[in-house]
């Protein structure tokens, strides 16, 4: 692996230091990790710059549309609808309805770097298709296979979806890459771009919990990739959701090489005087977690993935909740797994039904 010449290391090592982790947990106790994580979770928030958006919306509630067109796909139901989270911002989605009674428990898709259709089982010739079967990509339709209601909302600002609301790179300064233009326009004006992700996220829950076909006591959120990183740092932020999966995002923000391990569009200016990921992950415990990664995931490589969920694993025994988290390796690469994902989430719906906890 190339890496930077020693003074940019030291150089690099200083900035990003443990000491100068101000949100850092350091407990030892459920006590410690309490007061820790009460602090640090509204520190995050404003890191996310979400009063910011908040702010710029005016109370603006979110508002919905919905197309009459259901499609039948055999076990649930297809619709295609829209959400306005801000002025302006209009933001589609699919939503999925199990047939059968509800109320049925929730689970919501983002989409990484890509088109999006693939998470709502949409294949527009043979290539996409077998990369949705090989990869499990139609998370959404598993979902709803499953009995959940499922929601695939396109991702703010990622130019491969052609549905999904961005600032796009018209001018080819960042060689079309409308996600990094997106960022850069919002963080000049004091927002985050995954800020806003987390944002579009939280009031679809808004909405969705409102409905009576929704059974609010069990909120799954997954993604891979960038819709990992966007469901984690939303469960981060927002308690409703009691069940988050990441797959292929969870590791390390910065690697012990100086590696940034993921897109410009998830930076949050000052997350490195915040905390690691670890410590945005601790925010979710004593909530229910798996990570999920590729042991040939070169974006991810596997001792800084082991290592990341050792850290993870020391603030979930702190929580008092070190049977809540759970990683595991799949075989291959920067992909979803359903074969380690969905045993894992039923099982843990089955230990929640049993035991009466969130």
């Amino acid at each position: 692996m190339e890496q930077h010449p020693q003074h940019v290391k030291r150089y690099l090592e200083r900035l990003y230091g443990s000491g100068r982790r101000r949100y850092e947990c350091r407990a030892g106790t459920r006590r410690e990790f309490d007061g820790w994580q009460r602090a640090a979770r509204r520190a995050f928030r404003r890191l996310l710059r979400l009063p910011v958006i908040a702010a710029d919306c005016e109370g603006q509630g979110a508002r919905v549309e919905i197309s009459p067109e259901k499609e039948d796909q055999i076990s649930c139901f297809r619709q295609q609808a829209w959400i306005e989270t801000e002025p302006d911002v209009r933001i589609q989605f699919w939503m999925f309805t199990p047939k059968g009674r509800g109320p049925f428990p929730l689970a919501v898709t983002p989409h990484g770097h890509g088109s999006g259709e693939l998470e709502a089982g949409i294949a527009r010739d043979a290539q996409a298709r077998e990369r949705m079967e090989q990869e499990d990509r139609d998370v959404a339709v598993q979902a709803a296979r499953r009995g959940f209601l499922a929601i695939a909302p396109a991702t703010r600002g990622i130019g491969q979806n052609a549905s999904s609301f961005r600032v796009a790179d018209v001018a080819n300064r960042h060689g079309g890459a409308d996600c990094r233009c997106h960022s850069w326009q919002v963080l000049m004006a004091g927002r985050t771009m995954l800020g806003e992700r987390v944002w579009d996220l939280t009031r679809l829950l808004d909405w969705a919990l409102a409905l009576p076909e929704v059974d609010g006591d069990t909120v799954l959120m997954l993604g891979n990739s960038g819709g990992g990183m966007a469901a984690l740092h939303t469960a981060a932020a927002d308690e409703r959701v009691t069940i988050v999966v990441p797959c292929c995002a969870y590791s390390n923000y910065v690697s012990p090489f100086g590696t940034l391990r993921h897109c410009s569009c998830n930076a949050v200016p000052g997350i490195m005087e915040f905390g690691e990921f670890w410590d945005v992950a601790g925010l979710v415990a004593p909530r229910r977690m798996l990570t999920v990664a590729g042991d040939l995931d070169v974006l991810h490589p596997v001792d800084e993935v082991t290592y990341a969920v050792s850290r993870l694993r020391k603030i979930y025994q702190a929580a008092g909740a070190a049977d809540c988290y759970e990683h595991r390796f799949g075989r291959g690469g920067h992909r979803f797994y359903g074969d380690l994902m969905w045993p894992w989430i039923e099982g843990t719906l089955r230990d929640l039904a049993a035991t009466g906890r969130s």
